[in-house]
């Protein structure tokens, strides 16, 4: 074979060539994502559409129905599922595995602004989120005052003002939720008799507070060669401007608010506990962006995080969970399995060989095929997953094999024939070199068509075919 003669030539050429693989692959895998399994996006769309106060008949008639209607002409649906609740309509869009996650839910957004129009205008703007089981929560924590100086209002409003923006700013972070706590909130409680009295109706008394809390632009205004934007800003910042606001004017009698309602400074219901060892916290969930890197991102925010605790020694930060650990114990664990089948099947080729020194010629190659194909799983936007560590690790065996035949057909022709190591080298490789590649090829011919399933099993295990095909076609080089 012209690829072995080569080698036995030219040995300074090919050894620069086995260099060049390892550089690359050592700076793939330092580039490569880590993550439990590969990144999955499967074509499902979620519609939320809010109209507090309606029934679910209602909400079922008035906006379920006709996006379904609208929803179902999209190419490649399969199928189309719908909950109607008091005040919330969830309609659920399930397209064939083969279509695009992205343009999918591009789709059903520009489908549901076109009848935007023509359902009630009391709802609250949709919300169409795509299904991706990859953007998930990543990590969590649980923040409570430590010395006692700040009440759970007081923790919930530093958090959501400062904390919280502070982890929305890491690269790689999707969304960051809040958890328990007091949330503020102004309450209008209105006294109906009063209001009868008066002849005014709520959506006067909501008309009347919307109007007069107001952040408009005004146009702009031209002074010599300067231009100035102008904005009427008559938002409220006080009680007492609420309250002295004219609702209505009765019989030439202005009706303020406060005649009608009382104002209050307060908190929104509490509908969510966070605890953390008995004690009430609030709780700070962080979900990654899709496609990103777990425990990158986890060790990011924990940096953070870190940071939040040394500036804010009054709070008690803990962490709840942090699923970058599991995923770096189990992949931690994939590779001792990897190390330990290398060891292994050195072993066995020393006690097939009987000699050290051409046992550690054979399994020399194993690193490298191995190191050299995190290389190609970086070329193709993969990841460090279970799936892909246990392609390498089925890989072991596999690659090992054409080693072993090679050198025990070279051993053949010094032992046997009497050749000089050189020739042996050269005539050994020939004679099987065409047996070598059929092997090989064989196992492409196993494992690559894996990549090409179709289901959800195909997105699972087509990291994995591809990562076994690239390991062995490099051993054969």
């Amino acid at each position: 074979m012209k690829i072995a003669d080569i080698s036995i030539k030219q040995p300074i050429f090919i050894t620069m060539v086995i260099v060049a693989l390892v550089v690359v692959g050592v700076l793939s895998y330092s580039r490569l994502g880590v993550d439990l399994m590969p990144d999955i996006s499967l074509p499902i769309v979620a519609v939320t559409i809010a109209n507090p106060g309606v029934g679910p008949e209602e909400m079922e008639s008035q906006v379920s129905k006709p996006i379904e209607d609208v929803l179902s002409t999209i190419n490649g649906v399969d199928k189309i599922n719908s909950t109607s609740a008091e005040g919330v309509s969830v309609i659920l869009v399930s397209f064939v595995l083969e279509k695009d996650a992205q343009l999918a839910a591009t789709e059903v957004r520009e489908k549901v602004a076109a009848i935007r129009n023509t359902l009630p205008r009391e709802i609250i703007e949709p919300i169409i989120n795509k299904f991706d089981p990859s953007a998930s929560p990543i990590i969590s924590f649980a923040i409570l005052s430590k010395s006692g100086k700040m009440s759970l209002p007081e923790v919930r409003s530093f958090v959501d003002d400062k904390i919280k923006t502070q982890i929305q700013q890491v690269d790689g972070v999707g969304s960051v939720d809040l958890i328990g706590g007091l949330e503020r909130e102004i309450q209008v409680e209105v006294d109906l008799d009063k209001m009868n009295a008066q002849g005014i109706s709520i959506a006067q008394v909501t008309q009347a507070i919307r109007g007069e809390n107001l952040n408009l632009p005004a146009g702009r205004v031209t002074e010599k060669s300067q231009d100035f934007l102008i904005r009427t800003k008559a938002e409220f910042t006080s009680l007492r401007e609420m309250q002295d606001i004219v609702v209505a004017n009765v019989g030439g009698q202005s009706v303020y608010l406060k005649d009608i309602a009382i104002v209050k400074d307060a908190f929104k219901t509490k509908r969510t506990i966070s605890r953390i060892n008995g004690q009430e916290c609030v709780s700070l969930i962080v979900q990654k962006q899709s496609g990103t890197n777990t425990v990158k991102v986890a060790d990011q925010v924990n940096r953070m995080i870190a940071g939040i605790r040394a500036a804010n020694p009054d709070l008690d930060v803990r962490t709840a969970t942090d699923s970058s650990l599991m995923i770096k114990d189990s992949r931690d664990e994939v590779i001792r399995s990897l190390i330990l089948g290398i060891l292994f099947a050195g072993l066995v080729v020393l006690f097939s060989f009987g000699d050290l020194r051409n046992t550690l010629i054979t399994v020399a190659g194993l690193p490298v095929c191995i190191i050299a194909t995190f290389a190609v799983m970086s070329a193709l936007g993969y990841t460090v997953n279970i799936i892909t560590l246990l392609a390498l690790s089925l890989s072991v065996g596999l690659l090992i094999d054409d080693a072993i035949v090679v050198r025990e057909n070279i051993f053949r022709h010094m032992e046997k024939l009497g050749q000089d190591p050189r020739n042996a080298a050269s005539d050994g490789t020939s004679e099987v070199g065409l047996a070598v590649t059929a092997t090989t090829l064989t196992i492409v011919a196993v494992f690559l068509p894996v990549a090409f399933t179709t289901g959800i099993a195909g997105k699972f295990f087509r990291q994995f075919g591809v990562t076994v095909a690239a390991a062995v076609m490099i051993s054969l080089f």
